[in-house]
């Protein structure tokens, strides 16, 4: 029984340690906002979900003004999200789109924003539009 008494200790220890480390915080800056994301280490290959960026305001206007802000947030990004944050903008964009027409410049737009932005994405494929 004396012998247990370390070994259950050094257990403890590692469990509570795993737990305090388990979470930690990323700020990402986007045009001078800052945004902090905590991101538990089990899933730190997911890509964190951001409510608000720079492409928001591109994909509301389609202006080319707006595209160098989404393209500097979206290289501040790490490379496995970026695709799939085109994709999370692009879709909440569509959901207030007027028309057809509306729907597939944003989407056009969308799929070309990877090049326009020189991102170095081998395949990133935006889903088309909902409806």
């Amino acid at each position: 029984m004396p012998k247990l008494a370390p070994f259950a200790f050094i257990l403890i220890a590692i469990v509570a340690f795993s737990k305090m480390s388990a979470y930690r915080t990323t700020t990402i800056e986007d045009n001078g906002n800052e945004m902090q994301i905590e991101i538990s280490n089990a899933f730190k290959n997911q890509c964190p979900h951001v409510q608000e960026n720079s492409c928001d305001y591109y994909f509301k206007y389609l202006q080319n003004s707006a595209i160098h802000n989404c393209c500097v947030f979206l290289n501040k990004v790490t490379k496995q999200c970026q695709c799939g944050l085109i994709q999370q903008t692009h879709d909440k964009a569509q959901q207030t789109a007027g028309d057809k027409f509306d729907k597939k410049l944003l989407h056009d737009a969308a799929q070309s924003l990877p090049n326009d932005c020189k991102l170095s994405l081998k395949d990133c494929r935006i889903a088309g539009p909902k409806n």
